[in-house]
C-alpha cells in the first residue's frame, strides 16, 4: 500500500457533526434480508442490515456482499419515513464484500434521497468518522470513531466454519466504534458526509472493519452504465506483509528496490498465501512467493495488482517474484472470475446442489471442481456422511466435475437404483468417502434455480426427466432376492426371531408432529410376513411424513406407514411381500393371556439380522410411564402406560427394539422412546406387554384400515398405595375386594392431571378422584382405564371421601396419526394432535402451525412458532382444506411471466418478487391473539400439500 500523508483536510467550518443526521437521513436505509434457500457460503436465514443511496437518479443502493448473498434472496428497504420498497439484487462482487441494489425512484413518495458521494481518496489514518446505520435494526444509529490502521489484511471471521464468507485480496480499514449487528453496509462518512469506506464487520473487542472504496468505485462506474465490471483472477489468495516481515523472509529492501519495488513509498509487499489447485497459477506461483512487479509495473498493494489483473482477462501476465532468495519471472493466464461463480442450484428432494465455488475452494485450498451439497434438509444423503463441507466428485463411478455433468449422470439412473457417491471434504483433502444411498419415494418437486446476470433475480423452473422410470420390482425366482434367510437351517427360537429382524431407514419429507427432518435408522421386527407387517419403535419413525425403506439381505424395499399407535411408542409399517422370495418365519408365538409379573424370569433378544444379543433377565418391577412435554417441539407424550422394568437393565441397547420371551413365546417387547434435542427425560426404553399391541395388529391383519384414534378419559392417572387410599375415603370392604380379585395389586389409581378442559355442563373426572370400577369390574391394572372402545363408560369413583357412580364420556385420542400437511408461505400446517390440544388454552381451529422455514416471508415478520390459525386475508380458517383454498386465491398470477422475464435476462427496475400482501390472524398456545401482515413469496416458497 502506498503511503498517504493525510495532510489535505476538509474545511470543517463548512460542516458540523450535529447536522450530519439531517443531511444523511433520507439516504440511509434499513434492509430486511431473506435467504430462502442455502447457497454457497450462506444458509437460509433472515436478518437485518444497512445500505445507502449512491445514485438517487437510478435508485442504486450500496451495501455488503454478505447482505445480498450469492444465492436466491429477497430484500426490503425501509426508508427513514417508514416507506418500504423491495430491492432488485443487481450485482455482488465475486470476491469483495460489497453489492449494489436498485429501487425505482418513482415509487418513493414525499422524500428525495441524495446520493452519498464515494470518496476513497479522503481516507487517512486519524480521520474522524461516523458510522451511520441501523445498529440492532434501530434506524439512524450514529457511532463515532477514528480510522486507525489502513493496510490490514481482510479479516477472517469464521476460521473453523463450513466455508462461511470471508473477503480476500483487499486491504481493510480498522476503527474502534460501538456499532454491531444490523450495521453491516453502513456508510463510514467524514464530517462532510462523504463515504470513505463501508462497514463490513467487527469483533468482540469493539474493533470494526471497514472495506475501502477503491474496488467499489471501480465497479460502480460500470453498474451506472448498466454493465458488468470485468473481474479477473489467478485463483490465488494474497496477503500483505510489512517490509520488516519481508526482510525476515530474506528480501532486503535495497534488493527489492533494484527490482522495481516501491519500498520508500509503501508500507509493505504482497505475498502468496494460498494457490488453489488446478487454477491458472498452480505450478506457477508458490506459497511464500513475494510479488515485486506485474507486467513491469510495481504492485505495492492490492489495488495496483488487481488493477492489472482485471484489465488482462484472457491474457498472460508476467510476474517478477522473490522466491527462496532469488528473483525470477513467471507467467500465468488470467481467468475470468465470473467463470467460477456458481449461478445455478438444483433442489433435489430438498437437497440443494450447485457448482463448487472459488470462494469456498480458496477457504480450503481445494480445486474448483465438483458439486457442493449446500444443505440436505430431508436426509437425501446419510447425515453421518454429509455436512456442509462435502463436495460430490462422482456418482455411480462417473465423474461429476460440475452440475451439468451431475444432471447428465442422474438422467441415466432409475429412481429405484442405488446411488454410489464419492465425496470429499473441501477443508480436509484426506477426508474422502464413498457410500450408497437411494432416492426417496416421495420428494418435493425437483426445481432448478438460475441467476439472471441482467437483474440478479433467480428464475425457477421444474426439471423434467431427471429420474427415469422405476425398475421392475424383484419377483419370485429372480436373482438377488433375500437369499440370506433361505439358506439358514437353524430352526431355533432365537434364530427365528433374528430372521424376522430387518434394518429400517426413515427420511422425513417435511416437519410434522413436533419432529423435524432428521434421518433415522434402526431395527424392526417382521410380525406378519404374509401381509408384510413390520413392528418398530416410534423413535425410529416419529414423523409420519417419512419415506421408509427396509433392507432384507441384499434387497432394499420401500415401506408405507400402516399405523402409529396413539397410546404407545409402537409403529407398524408395511411392505409388499411379493418383492421377496425368501420365506420369513411367521411369529405365531405371541401369548397375550398372562401379564408378566414381578419376579418372572425372561430372555431378552435384541439385534439385527446379522447379529443377535441374547441375555437372561428378571422382571424387577412394573411402573407407570409418564413422559414430559417438550415445550419447544410438543412431541407426543406417553402416559397411563405400565412399563416393564428388567434387571439387569438392558443398557446400552443398540437396536431400537427387543423381544421379551418366556419359554420360546413372545410375551413383550422392549422399545426405545422418541426423544428430541431438548428432552431431559432420562428413561430411554420401555417394556410393554404384548397384549397391549395385539389388538392393533389383529385389526391390521384383518384389514388395511385401522381407526386413527382410540377413546380415552382425557386425564392422567398416578398410583396410590392401598394404605394412602384409606385416607382418601376408600372403605376397607373395597380394599379387600380389590385384593381378592387381584392378589398382586398393591395400589389403585388416582386422577393427577386433567389433560383437556371440558365444558362446565359435562360430567367429567376431577383431580383427586379415585377410580375403583369400570362397568362394575374392579380396576386391577392401569390398562383397564387407559383406553376404551365406547363413547360412554360407567365408573365407580371416590370423590372427596364419597363413593359415586358416574357416566363419563370418552374422548377420541388421535395421537400423532397425521395424514395431511399443507405448506404455504414457508409455514407447515397440520391438524393439531393431542399433545398440542393439551397445551392449548384456546384452540380456535383445526389448523396448527408447528414451524416455518428460516428465510421465509413469515420469518421476516418475526412470527412465533407453534400457533393456531383462524383467519387469512378475511377468510375464516377451520380446516386444512380452507388453507389450500386461500393459498390458491392469493397466488400471484404474474409468477409465470416473471420467470420468463428473468430467464430471458430482461432488465427490470422493480424489486418485487411475485407474491401478495396478506393479513393473518393467529392464536398462540397461551390464548393470545396476534394479527400480522406479510407478503407471500410465490417464487421461492410455492404452496404444496402432502396427504
Amino acid at each position: 500500500m502506498t503511503i498517504s500523508s493525510g495532510e489535505s483536510k476538509d474545511k470543517t467550518n463548512e460542516y458540523s457533526w450535529s447536522t450530519l443526521q439531517d443531511r444523511l437521513r433520507a439516504s440511509v436505509v434499513s434492509i430486511c434480508i431473506s435467504f430462502p434457500i442455502p447457497f454457497d457460503t450462506e444458509i437460509n436465514s433472515m436478518s437485518y442490515a444497512t445500505g445507502f443511496v449512491v445514485d438517487a437518479d437510478q435508485g442504486i443502493i450500496l451495501s455488503n456482499r454478505h447482505v445480498m448473498g450469492p444465492g436466491p434472496s429477497s430484500h426490503k428497504a425501509t426508508f427513514f419515513d417508514n416507506q418500504e420498497l423491495f430491492l432488485q439484487p443487481t450485482y455482488y462482487d465475486p470476491e469483495h464484500d460489497f453489492s449494489f441494489f436498485r429501487y425505482d425512484p418513482a415509487e418513493l413518495k414525499g422524500i428525495e434521497p441524495k446520493a452519498i458521494r464515494l470518496a476513497p481518496e479522503k481516507a487517512h489514518s486519524g480521520l474522524e468518522i461516523r458510522v451511520v446505520g441501523n445498529n440492532g435494526n434501530e434506524k439512524m444509529s450514529v457511532h463515532q470513531g477514528e480510522l486507525s490502521q489502513l493496510d490490514r489484511n481482510a479479516p477472517v471471521y469464521n476460521r473453523n466454519s463450513n466455508g462461511s464468507y470471508n473477503d480476500i485480496n483487499t486491504f481493510y480499514y480498522q476503527a474502534s466504534t460501538t456499532s454491531e449487528g444490523g450495521s453491516s453496509g453502513s456508510p463510514v462518512v467524514d464530517i462532510a458526509g462523504d463515504a470513505v469506506a463501508i462497514k463490513a464487520g467487527g469483533n468482540r473487542a469493539a474493533s470494526n472493519y471497514m472495506m475501502p472504496l477503491q474496488p467499489v468505485k471501480y465497479a460502480f462506474d460500470y453498474i451506472r452504465r448498466g454493465e458488468i465490471p470485468p473481474r479477473g483472477t489467478l485463483q490465488v489468495v494474497f496477503r500483505h506483509i510489512t517490509h520488516v516481515q519481508a526482510e525476515k523472509l530474506g528480501l532486503e529492501a535495497a534488493a527489492a528496490a533494484s527490482e522495481g519495488a516501491c519500498v520508500d513509498e509503501s508500507t509493505g509487499v504482497l505475498i502468496v498465501h494460498k494457490v488453489v489447485p488446478n487454477g491458472p497459477a498452480d505450478g506457477v506461483l508458490q506459497v511464500g512467493d513475494i510479488i515485486i512487479a506485474v507486467n513491469s509495473a510495481a504492485v505495492p498493494g492490492f489495488p495496483e495488482l488487481f488493477g492489472i489483473v482485471d484489465a488482462e482477462i484472457g491474457r498472460s501476465i508476467s510476474m517478477r517474484v522473490f522466491r527462496k532468495g532469488q528473483f525470477i519471472t513467471v507467467h500465468a493466464m488470467v481467468q475470468d472470475l465470473y467463470e467460477i461463480m456458481p449461478t445455478r442450484t438444483l433442489n433435489l428432494g430438498n437437497c440443494y446442489l450447485h457448482d463448487f465455488s472459488f470462494q469456498e475452494a480458496a477457504s480450503g485450498s481445494a480445486s474448483v471442481t465438483g458439486v457442493k451439497i449446500s444443505m440436505d434438509w430431508n436426509g437425501m444423503f446419510p447425515s453421518y456422511e454429509i455436512d456442509q463441507r462435502k463436495v460430490i466428485h462422482a456418482i455411480n463411478f462417473q465423474p461429476t466435475p460440475n452440475l451439468n455433468a451431475m444432471i447428465q449422470v442422474l438422467r441415466g439412473i432409475h429412481r429405484d437404483q442405488p446411488l454410489v457417491l464419492k465425496v470429499k471434504d473441501f477443508r480436509d483433502p484426506r477426508d474422502e468417502a464413498m457410500f450408497v444411498t437411494y432416492f426417496p419415494q416421495v420428494i418435493p418437486p425437483i426445481l432448478m434455480y438460475t441467476r439472471s446476470t441482467a437483474t440478479g433475480f433467480w428464475a425457477v423452473e421444474p426439471v423434467c426427466g431427471l429420474l427415469g422410470a422405476p425398475e421392475p420390482k424383484l419377483g419370485p425366482g429372480l436373482s438377488g432376492a433375500y437369499s440370506q434367510l433361505t439358506t439358514n437351517t437353524d430352526d431355533s427360537f432365537a434364530s427365528r426371531i433374528q430372521q424376522c429382524m430387518v434394518c429400517i431407514e426413515t427420511r422425513p419429507v417435511c416437519p410434522a408432529n413436533g419432529q423435524y427432518t432428521t434421518r433415522r435408522s434402526g431395527t424392526g421386527l417382521v410380525v406378519d410376513p404374509h401381509r408384510g407387517l413390520v413392528l418398530c419403535s416410534a423413535r425410529l419413525l416419529p414423523n409420519p411424513t417419512s419415506n421408509i425403506s427396509a433392507t432384507f439381505g441384499a434387497i432394499q424395499v420401500n415401506l408405507t406407514l400402516a399405523y402409529m399407535h396413539p397410546l404407545y411408542p409402537v409403529v407398524f409399517v408395511k411392505y409388499d411381500p411379493a418383492q421377496l422370495t425368501a420365506i420369513i418365519p411367521d411369529l405365531g408365538l405371541f401369548k397375550p393371556d398372562n401379564r408378566l409379573c414381578v419376579g418372572d424370569p425372561v430372555t431378552l433378544l435384541a439385534g439385527t439380522n446379522s447379529r443377535l444379543k441374547q441375555c437372561a433377565a428378571t422382571v424387577s418391577g412394573r411402573q407407570i410411564l409418564t413422559t414430559t412435554v417438550c415445550e419447544y417441539c410438543l412431541d407426543q407424550v406417553y402416559i397411563n402406560t405400565e412399563r416393564i422394568i428388567l434387571s439387569p437393565t438392558p443398557d446400552p441397547m443398540e437396536y431400537n427394539i427387543g423381544v421379551i420371551c418366556v419359554d420360546d413365546q413372545v410375551r413383550g417387547v422392549l422399545l426405545s422412546l422418541p426423544e428430541c434435542l431438548h428432552s431431559t427425560y432420562t428413561i430411554k426404553y420401555v417394556g410393554l406387554d404384548i397384549g397391549l399391541i395385539l389388538p392393533a395388529l389383529s385389526q391390521l391383519r384383518a384389514s388395511d384400515i385401522v381407526p386413527n384414534s382410540v377413546r380415552v378419559l382425557d386425564v392422567e392417572f398416578s398410583r396410590l398405595s392401598l394404605a394412602t387410599a384409606r385416607a382418601f375415603g376408600v372403605s376397607a370392604h373395597r380394599l379387600q375386594d380389590i385384593l381378592h380379585s387381584a392378589p398382586e395389586a398393591r395400589s389403585i389409581f388416582k386422577v393427577c392431571r386433567i389433560l383437556h378442559i371440558r365444558p362446565t355442563d359435562m360430567v367429567s373426572l376431577e383431580i383427586g378422584d379415585i377410580v375403583l370400577q369400570v362397568d362394575r369390574r374392579n380396576v386391577e391394572h392401569i390398562d383397564d382405564i387407559a383406553c376404551f372402545d365406547c363413547d360412554l363408560v360407567q365408573l365407580t369413583i371416590i370423590r372427596q371421601g364419597r363413593e359415586l357412580d358416574l357416566s363419563i364420556p370418552t374422548t377420541p385420542f388421535r395421537g400423532a396419526n397425521t395424514n395431511h400437511i399443507v405448506y404455504w408461505a414457508g409455514m407447515y400446517f397440520q391438524q393439531p394432535y393431542h399433545t398440542v390440544l393439551q397445551q392449548a388454552t384456546r384452540p380456535v381451529s383445526n389448523v396448527y402451525v408447528f414451524t416455518f422455514t428460516d428465510g421465509s416471508p413469515i420469518a421476516m415478520e418475526s412470527f412465533h412458532r407453534r400457533m393456531f390459525v383462524s383467519e387469512i386475508s378475511k377468510h375464516t380458517i377451520h380446516t386444512l382444506d380452507d388453507v389450500v383454498r386461500v393459498a390458491k386465491l392469493v397466488r400471484d398470477p404474474n409468477l409465470v411471466e416473471f420467470n420468463k422475464r428473468v430467464a430471458s435476462n430482461e432488465k427490470m427496475i422493480s424489486g418485487i418478487i411475485p407474491g401478495r400482501d396478506v393479513v393473518i390472524r393467529i392464536v398462540m398456545l397461551n390464548g393470545e391473539d396476534v394479527l400480522k401482515s406479510f407478503r407471500t413469496n410465490d417464487q421461492y416458497f410455492p404452496a404444496w400439500q402432502l396427504r
